[in-house]
């Protein structure tokens, strides 16, 4: 296992920025947000989509793209002179997209979206206030399926049996806390973004990646709420997610359910690794290995944490949130 990142400004990969805002002197953008636009799937008419992005609003736009995409770059640098291109030479998790992506934004805050999502309404200078003003971490949209129905994709945490479970639930009004940005999508603060960290590209499985990403955000003493001003359609079938228990699954059980908090710091107390050991189903000292760089990232960390992933869970089903 690499060694734990502290912030989501650790760069390890190699990437380029095409295109240049500055080219068009006529376009004005909002300085408090910027439109991130992750890649998946081949889906063509890049240009049309491209194009109702920009109607959405005077917007910042950044497309995340592949090793090789599908058409031609330099064609839509010249197009879309507003929009700049983030290519990346290999295979990058989509955390770690998301950390470099929101590092080259401009805006104050950043709205992370699919190429095969579209936001339901114009980008209002009122809407762009408001989300400047809340106090939170991330404002998760209202998501539509691709027959506009809504779906459940607040989550929220809960033990049953000892075991984690991660319920789904309709958003039912703003402020409605969920545990992580269901998709990777939302409105992230990117000061506050940057103060946790960001998402860990050691934890290679999207789903274990947000879920850590999640529990740390609450661990720390931050919110992922719901904004029902913000409504956010799939243009095609929303994807399940793979929720296997992998060695993504091991880390992230160590960085946040093996943690407990007392007083004023958390701790991973040496007395965890027999169990973690024999249920890893690592050798013994590749365990050892991947428990000391936890606990020594615990500690570089300790003063941060404000309550531990029990406490959370507690609290949720106490609250209702």
């Amino acid at each position: 296992m690499s060694t734990i990142p502290t912030t989501s400004n650790n760069v390890r990969v190699p990437y380029t920025i095409v295109g240049n805002k500055k080219n068009n002197k006529d376009l004005v953008l909002s300085p408090s947000l910027s439109l991130l636009v992750l890649n998946r799937g081949g889906r063509p008419y890049k240009a049309e989509y491209l194009k109702t992005l920009q109607k959405l609003g005077p917007v910042e736009i950044l497309s995340v793209e592949g090793a090789s995409p599908g058409y031609d770059i330099e064609l839509l640098v010249k197009r879309f002179s507003g929009v700049k291109f983030l290519l990346f030479k290999g295979h990058v998790s989509v955390g770690e997209q998301i950390n470099i992506g929101l590092k080259e934004s401009s805006g104050r805050n950043v709205l992370v979206i699919w190429n095969d999502m579209k936001p339901g309404y114009f980008l209002s200078p009122r809407f762009i206030e408001h989300i400047e003003s809340s106090d939170v971490l991330c404002s998760v949209p209202v998501l539509q399926n691709n027959r506009l129905e809504i779906i459940p994709s607040i989550k929220a945490p809960a033990f049953y049996h000892k075991k984690l479970k991660v319920l789904s639930l309709m958003p039912s009004s703003s402020l409605m806390e969920s545990l992580y940005p269901f998709d990777y999508t939302g409105i992230y603060n990117r000061e506050r973004f940057f103060l946790t960290g960001g998402y860990d590209y050691t934890i290679t499985s999207g789903y274990w990646q947000k879920l850590d990403f999640g529990f740390r955000v609450h661990m720390w003493g931050e919110k992922i709420v719901c904004s029902t001003g913000l409504k956010v359609q799939y243009l095609s079938d929303d994807l399940p997610e793979d929720t296997t228990a992998d060695e993504s699954y091991r880390l992230f059980y160590l960085k946040n359910l093996s943690l407990r908090f007392s007083g004023d710091a958390a701790y991973l107390s040496k007395w965890k690794f027999p169990a973690y050991y024999f249920k890893s189903g690592s050798s013994f000292f590749a365990a050892l290995r991947d428990f000391k760089a936890v606990q020594k990232w615990v500690q570089l960390n300790r003063y941060r944490f404000t309550c531990d992933a029990l406490s959370i869970t507690d609290l949720w089903e106490v609250q209702g949130r």
